[in-house]
């Protein structure tokens, strides 16, 4: 099993005096918001979109050990960033980079996927929005599913986290560094 994501050598890589490796194919990392990054304490969603948000509103909205085990993950897999948040009902792809950047994870916000959204439709479960937006966008990379057992309906059962591509939070306690060897195990998928 590889520690990161597949490369190979750039031409020329030598003559230019460095080491100059590209990957070959960058790894998904599908993220939920709720109780993965945002733990609603003491901020949430409602407070993002609120028309006074509290002035330490960006400080405080996404859980700091959360955010150390995203940007550690981008660190090391540079993947791409699917939204499955139930935010994407308010957001358009300049709010959500807004949101992401002013919440400490630039680096998700400057790494989304060209199609960076996976919405729930009305009356659909979070599984659902997925497989729709996998059947059309996956291209057999490795990924991961970030998301809560609560609001990551169907994502349980699903074939997905039985082959280990999902992590599910715990409400309240969200993502955490004991997650980080469940989500380096699925990157690292050949």
């Amino acid at each position: 099993m590889s520690n990161g994501p597949r490369t190979t050598r750039s031409p020329g890589a030598s003559r230019l005096g460095g080491d100059l490796t590209l990957p070959l194919i960058r790894p998904l990392v599908l993220l939920d918001f709720d109780d993965v990054c945002c733990i609603n304490s003491p901020y949430g969603g409602y407070d993002v979109f609120a028309p006074d948000p509290p002035p330490d509103l960006w400080r405080r909205l996404f859980h700091p050990p959360a955010v150390e085990v995203l940007n550690d993950v981008h660190k090391a897999f540079r993947p791409r960033w699917v939204l499955t948040t139930s935010w994407l009902r308010f957001m358009d792809r300049r709010m959500a980079i807004t949101v992401l950047g002013r919440g400490g994870l630039g680096c998700v916000a400057l790494n989304l996927h060209e199609h960076w959204d996976a919405e729930q439709l009305h009356g659909e479960d979070r599984a659902t929005a997925i497989l729709r937006w996998m059947s059309k966008h996956h291209e057999g990379e490795p990924y991961v599913i970030l998301d809560d057992e609560e609001s990551g309906t169907g994502l349980a059962a699903s074939t997905w986290h039985r082959s280990g591509n999902v992590v599910l939070c715990r409400e309240g306690v969200g993502l955490h560094a004991e997650h980080h060897p469940l989500i380096k195990r699925a990157l690292s998928a050949d």
